[in-house]
């Protein structure tokens, strides 16, 4: 091996470690503390290690009609323990933006 060979090598083993962002399909555990299985392996990633997004916050509006009825509208209805959910893995594999459900 040459020189430039050997750099070549130790970047390419650097940047393998660096764990850069990474699709990562996982398994709710439970919602409150939000956990999420991602390895049958592991431990199941606690909320810390996890970035919310809005589109796996649950949202509802209430609201009254001009007659005087109350009405309830599901805008979106979160995530519940069971579904498979989308992330990326960042800053070397310690935390995980939890992107969407998976349908």
């Amino acid at each position: 091996m040459d020189l430039i060979e050997i750099i070549q090598q130790i970047i390419q083993n650097g940047i393998t470690e660096l764990k850069l962002t990474d699709l990562v399909i996982g398994t709710v555990v439970t919602t409150s503390p939000l956990t999420i299985q991602i390895d049958t392996l592991m431990q199941p990633l606690p909320e810390e290690a996890l970035i919310k997004t809005e589109a796996i916050i649950p949202k509802t509006y209430s609201g009254t009609t001009s007659d005087g009825a109350t009405f309830t509208v599901t805008i979106n209805e979160g995530i519940q323990a069971g579904n498979k959910v989308v992330m990326l893995r960042c800053q070397h594999g310690q935390r995980f933006i939890v992107l969407s459900k998976v349908h």
